[in-house]
C-alpha cells in the first residue's frame, strides 16, 4: 500500500478515535444525573471487596427497621436512587420517614474490586449481601433490615429470606423471576451471551444514550417498555445507571432458563425450595407487560411463599424496569412499596438528626 495512502488511513483512525473519546466524555457529562444522597458508607465483604451504601435518611419522624433496596442484574443503586429525583424510590421512601440505603453490588457503581475475578448471585448472597446487613447495623444499630429488590435483587431478597432470617425482617420484590415457566424470549436473550457484549454493555449504553428513540431492538422490550419512559429519562438510564452483565451471572440465568430452576451455580442448594420456609411478610409485584417477571411467574413464588404474602398487579402498560422508571410510577407503584413497608415498620426512637 503506498506511503500516502497508508498515512491517511493513520490519520483518519486517530481522528475517528479522538471523536469517540470526545463524544464518550460530552455525553458523560450531558446527560449526567447524580443523586442526592445525603452519605455514601463503605461495606466490606469477607473476600476482600468495598462495596459501597448509598444513604436517605428518613424526613420527619424516623421509621424502623432500615431499609436495604437491591438493584437488578446490569444496573447500579440509581435503579432505587435515580439522579432524576422524581423517580427516585430511596428519596420517595424517606419522605415517609425509612432510612433508605441503596446498594452497589459487587462489579457496579461505585464498588471496588477485590481479588475475585469471577462471581455470581451465590456470591452476592454468601458475601455482598451480608457485607451490606453488617454496614447497615453499624450505621444504625439495626440487625434487620426491609428489604426492597427489583430483577435479580428481587430473586436475592427471597433467597436472604431463607439463608439469612435474623437479618431480614421482610420483603418487596419488584418484577422477581424466580419461576422461568413463561418466558420462551427471555432464553433467547440469555443465549446472546455467547457474543460477549456484556462485557461492555456500560460503554454501548452510553454511547447510544444521545440517539436512543430513534430505534429500539425488539428484543429490549423485555426489560422495559420505553413508550411508558420520558424520554430524557431514558437517556439518563443509559448513561447513568447500566452496567457489564457478568460471565457468571449470566451462566447462572442460563441454567435457571434452561431449566426452570433457582439454585446455586453447583446445584447443592435449591433457593425456590427455601420459600416454603420463609417466614417473613412480602409484597410481589409484576407488571403487565413485564417479559422478564411475567405476571404468572411473580404469582408463582407467591404462592411458594410461607409467610404473610401479597401479589400486586401493575396495569397500565408497565414493563420490567419502568416498573421504577415509567411516566406515573412515582404514583402508581412508588406508593404501594411505602404503604406496605410503613405496615411492617415502627416509629424509631434515635439520637441522629433527622433532616427536614
Amino acid at each position: 500500500m503506498p506511503p500516502d495512502v497508508l498515512a491517511a488511513a493513520g490519520a483518519a483512525l486517530v481522528v475517528g478515535l479522538l471523536l469517540a473519546v470526545l463524544h464518550h466524555f460530552f455525553w458523560r457529562w450531558r446527560l449526567a444525573a447524580p443523586t442526592r444522597e445525603d452519605e455514601v458508607l463503605p461495606a466490606r465483604t469477607r473476600d476482600g471487596w468495598t462495596l459501597y451504601l448509598g444513604r436517605r435518611r428518613p424526613r420527619g419522624a424516623p421509621r424502623a427497621p432500615p431499609v436495604l433496596l437491591v438493584h437488578g442484574i446490569a444496573m447500579n443503586r440509581q435503579a432505587f436512587d435515580f439522579g432524576v429525583e422524581r423517580y427516585s424510590v430511596a428519596g420517595f421512601l424517606s419522605r415517609a420517614g425509612l432510612d433508605c440505603f441503596t446498594l452497589d453490588l459487587r462489579g457496579h457503581g461505585r464498588s471496588r474490586r477485590g481479588p475475585g475475578r469471577r462471581w455470581n448471585l451465590d456470591t452476592y448472597l454468601r458475601e455482598d449481601l451480608p457485607a451490606a446487613f453488617d454496614a447497615i447495623r453499624t450505621a444504625t444499630g439495626a440487625e434487620r433490615v426491609l428489604l426492597v429488590g427489583h430483577s435479580q435483587g428481587a430473586i436475592l431478597g427471597m433467597a436472604a429470606c431463607g439463608l439469612h432470617p435474623a437479618r431480614v425482617a421482610g420483603l418487596v420484590a419488584l418484577g422477581g423471576p424466580a419461576h422461568f415457566h413463561a418466558q420462551p424470549r427471555l432464553a433467547g436473550l440469555v443465549r446472546l451471551r455467547h457474543l460477549g457484549l456484556g462485557r461492555f454493555l456500560r460503554e454501548l449504553a452510553l454511547l447510544t444514550a444521545p440517539f436512543s428513540g430513534v430505534w429500539h431492538p425488539p428484543l429490549l422490550d423485555l426489560a422495559i417498555n420505553v413508550r411508558n419512559v420520558e424520554p430524557p429519562v431514558y437517556r439518563r438510564l443509559l448513561a447513568n445507571a447500566l452496567e457489564d452483565l457478568q460471565p457468571g451471572v449470566l451462566e447462572q440465568f442460563a441454567a435457571f432458563a434452561r431449566e426452570d430452576s433457582f439454585r446455586s451455580a453447583d446445584g447443592a442448594l435449591d433457593y425456590r425450595a427455601l420459600f416454603p420456609t420463609c417466614r417473613q411478610p412480602a409484597l410481589f409485584v409484576s407488571a403487565e407487560r413485564d417479559g422478564i417477571a411475567p405476571p404468572e411467574v411473580v404469582e408463582a413464588s407467591c404462592r411458594d411463599w410461607g409467610g404473610p404474602k401479597r401479589h400486586v398487579r401493575i396495569g397500565e402498560g408497565y414493563g420490567h424496569t419502568d416498573v421504577l422508571l415509567g411516566r406515573g410510577a412515582p404514583e402508581v407503584v412508588f406508593p404501594v412499596i411505602r404503604e406496605f413497608l410503613l405496615e411492617q415498620s415502627a416509629p424509631a426512637a434515635t439520637t441522629e438528626p433527622t433532616r427536614a
